[in-house]
Order: C-alpha cells, then structure tokens, then sequence
C-alpha cells in the first residue's frame, strides 16, 4: 500500500498539487478584490500589488545576481509585458462585458494552450486531454455565462486577455527550463509593477491603499498570489505539459465561486454546482484512464502470476 502511493505521489503529481494550491489562493483573492476595488482603482492596487511581490522576489534573490544575464532579462521581460497585457485587456474589457461573459472568455486559454503547443512547442495533445479540455470548457460555460450574453468590444479584449495568458504558458515552459527561475520570476514582477504605475499614474487617481482590507487584500495578492504564486507555476511547469498546466488553473473560478460564498455572501445556483463539478470532472478525467490500466493489470497479475523459472 505505501509502496503505491509514493509510486502514485510522484513528482507530476507534487507539482498538480502545488498548482491546485494556488487557484485555491488565486479563487481566495478574487472575493478580496472585488470588496477592495470598491475603494481604489485597478491599475493603483495591482501597482502596489506587484510592488510587494517585486521586493519580495528582489530580497529573494539576492544572491543570484551573478546568473542575470541578457537572455533572462529578455525572457523575463517579454513574459512580464505578456501578463501585463493579460491583466490590461482584462481589466478595460470588464469596462463594456459583463462578469459572466469575462469569466467565461477569460476561460478560453484552456483552448488557446493545446492549439498552441502544437504550433510552438510540437506537443500534440491526446485525446484524453481534448476531452477533458471539452469537458472543462462546458463546465466553464455553465459556471461563468448568463442568458441573453451578447458579444461587444469588451469580450474582444477579454478574448485577447485569454490569448495572451495561453502565449505565457507557452513561453514559461520553454524559459523555465533553460533559465533560474527566482530571477525569472524578479523580472516580471519588476515588470508588472513599473506598468502598472505607469497605467495608474496615467489612468487613474493613484493613491495609497485607503483602509485595512485593502491593505490586507495587497499583502496577500502581493506575497502569496503573485510572488509565491507564479514560483510555483514555473516551478510546476518543469514537469507538466502547457496543456495540463491549463486544466489545473482552469480550478480558479471554482474556487473562487467557493470563496464568494464565504466571504461577500453570495449564493451557489444550480448553474454554478453543476459548473464546478464539470470542471473538476475534467481535471480528474486526466488522471482516471491510467489508474484503471494500473489496476486493471495487477488484478490480472494475481489471477494469472507468472510460473516460477519464465
């Protein structure tokens, strides 16, 4: 029994489990934005936010200056200026859509990342993986849209948010495999912060951040659901493929529906029980075909056991 589970506990599995880890804390500081954007503007929080995470990352790696090199700077920065664009087209796009829509057009990377993996990467999905990435997708669906969705301006920039976020998946594989990921990760984060001021500076009235929750709701974006959390993606994506690397963020708006409840009261519709559990179902799916082979082939094992001598 415990020689199958640390057969079963390997180490694709460790990295699922830390990525699952942070759409828990990235569903946690969906309910904690939205109460903190009552009280500053987008642009201004995520520059505080990733200015924590910036100097969280810089005390990090402070003795690694001596891998910085031109190819990490231009990797980090071309992943930086990619989410950056992932959070800006979302952010304008939820201007002129409406949540629903933005939730399930936000979602579409899962369907971006396989087409570009076999474009960039020569990584052709199987069918196990299409199949879940559909039934992922339905789940989505049925979670984030509402009756009558009509298509604007606003879920084109959305649309493009979910591109980008699919070409950074792409990227970060190739890159953490050839690069130090600590002082990856610095750079992003160095680049999220001067962009974000910049468009705060520029868009918004930017100021600090007003009162206690929004103070709270900064460090935790800032420590855990920026700097710990896009670690842990890349740390991850050394061993998982981009495909399965989406299905297990594709978990976010789970958990975020979980941590809504809790925290600003909201109610679970049917829509988003029978959402949730979809998604789930197409996370699991990639695990249940190899387990049913395992067993399958030690239950045939004991019934017909090898002969002594062969």
């Amino acid at each position: 029994m415990a020689r199958d589970f640390k057969g079963w506990f390997n180490e694709t599995r460790r990295a699922e489990l830390m990525l699952i880890g942070i759409t828990v804390i990235w569903g946690l500081t969906f309910a904690l934005v939205k109460r903190s954007l009552d009280d500053i503007a987008p642009f201004t929080f995520m520059a505080w936010r990733f200015m924590l995470a910036a100097a969280i990352m810089l005390v990090l790696c402070a003795r690694k200056w001596k891998g910085l090199d031109r190819r990490i700077l231009v990797a980090g920065l071309l992943l930086g200026a990619l989410l950056y664009g992932s959070y800006a087209f979302q952010t304008f796009g939820l201007q002129y859509t409406s949540a629903g829509n933005a939730g399930f057009i936000t979602g579409l990377f899962i369907v971006f990342t396989p087409l570009l993996s076999v474009l960039f990467l020569r990584h052709r999905p199987g069918a196990k993986s299409l199949l879940a990435v559909g039934i992922a997708l339905c789940g989505l669906w049925v979670l984030s849209v509402q009756p009558n969705m009509g298509i604007n301006k606003g879920d084109a920039l959305v649309l493009a948010c979910a591109f980008t976020y699919s070409v950074h998946i792409i990227l970060l594989d190739r890159y953490v495999k050839v690069h130090d990921l600590a002082l990856l990760t610095l750079i992003q984060m160095v680049v999220l912060a001067v962009a974000n001021t910049g468009s705060g500076l520029v868009f918004e009235e930017f100021i600090l951040p007003p009162n206690a929750f929004v103070w709270m709701t900064v460090i935790i974006c800032g420590a855990l659901a920026s700097a710990l959390a896009f670690y842990v993606q890349g740390h991850a994506q050394k061993v998982l493929t981009p495909v399965r690397t989406s299905m297990v963020l594709i978990m976010e708006p789970v958990f975020s529906v979980v941590f809504g409840i809790i925290i600003l009261g909201e109610s679970l519709s049917w829509r988003g029980a029978l959402g949730s559990g979809l998604i789930f179902a197409g996370m699991l799916l990639t695990e249940l075909p190899d387990e049913i082979r395992i067993g399958v082939r030690r239950r045939c094992e004991k019934v017909n056991p090898s002969e002594p001598g062969k």
